[in-house]
């Protein structure tokens, strides 16, 4: 087969392949059914998801803070101190040591670049339709990350106060989609069996619904019954069982060690929290199967 041949034949195949592409793909793209988040380089759910979302806090932070309260307003630093006595002059060695080193004046410019990357020159309040915007890229981001990692506690949390709260939330859905997520939660955090934390987002999506359950009784004609309650409270024991076994084992393995004093706190500070808030739910559903029982 000569050369000239064997490109034709390979241009052909290619061509061919395309055009069965684009016939074949138009009807897939088009069905609903097939319609999945996309995960480019299998980073959600995955190791690096994790680290990425806990670095999008700080901008989540930022554009929450910023579509809240509007901003600092630039007028209103504080006036610049009065001059203090002159010291009396340093030693050639003392003003060595008093001069920081190269890394400290860097972090010190990238600390200043970084708190003028959002800092407010304008001197007129925001609006609110840029409060609205700022909110929205909160909200926008919040779910990113929540797709990078559906187990952090922090992410899932702020997620559900934005759908719950139509005042905060740019796409207010309430209870449906609230308690969705709370459900698609729950089921991803006990897949997790190797860290104890994902329990507790798990522990966390269960008091939400039960949240939602509660504010249900509000309505003329109530969808949620005391059983529902019952199991979802049991549900709620279960992922904090959970997580005390599996804290157990990381115990025994010195697995927290790996982990900051800090981050430590955090688990037990959530822990003792949910547990005070189950304690609160369990004598709700007590109240409401009491005044059941006289009617």
């Amino acid at each position: 087969m000569s050369r000239l041949t064997s490109i034709a034949l390979t241009s052909g195949l290619i061509g061919t392949g395309a055009l069965v592409w684009i016939v074949t793909g138009r009807p897939l793209t088009a069905n609903a059914d097939l319609d999945v988040p996309l995960n480019p380089l299998g980073i959600n759910r995955s190791p690096y998801g994790e680290v990425i979302a806990m670095a999008m806090q700080g901008p989540v932070d930022t554009f929450f803070d910023a579509g809240m309260a509007g901003g600092a307003d630039p007028g209103t630093s504080q006036a610049a101190p009065e001059a203090a006595p002159e010291a009396p002059a340093k030693t050639t060695n003392q003003a060595e040591a008093a001069v920081p080193s190269w890394n400290a004046r860097l972090g010190a410019l990238v600390s200043s670049l970084e708190e003028a990357s959002v800092a407010r020159t304008n001197p007129k309040g925001a609006s609110a339709t840029l409060k609205r915007y700022l909110r929205r890229q909160a909200e926008d981001k919040l779910r990113f990350a929540y797709q990078l990692d559906p187990a952090h506690y922090g992410n899932y949390n702020a997620l559900h106060f934005f759908l719950t709260e139509p005042a905060i939330g740019t796409r207010p859905e309430l209870t449906p989609s609230a308690a969705k997520l709370a459900e698609d939660t729950i089921q991803y955090c006990l897949r997790q069996d190797q860290d104890p934390r994902p329990a507790l987002t798990a522990a966390a999506a269960a008091t939400n619904i039960l949240h939602l359950m509660f504010d249900d009784r509000h309505n003329a004609t109530p969808k949620f019954t005391t059983a529902q309650m019952r199991q979802c409270l049991a549900l709620l024991d279960h992922c904090l069982a959970r997580y005390t076994s599996i804290a157990t084992d990381w115990t025994e393995s010195k697995q927290w060690d790996l982990l900051s004093p800090q981050r430590i706190a955090e688990c037990q500070e959530r822990a003792h929290f949910i547990g005070k808030i189950r304690d609160a739910a369990e004598k709700t559903i007590l109240n409401f199967e009491a005044a059941a029982s006289l009617n």
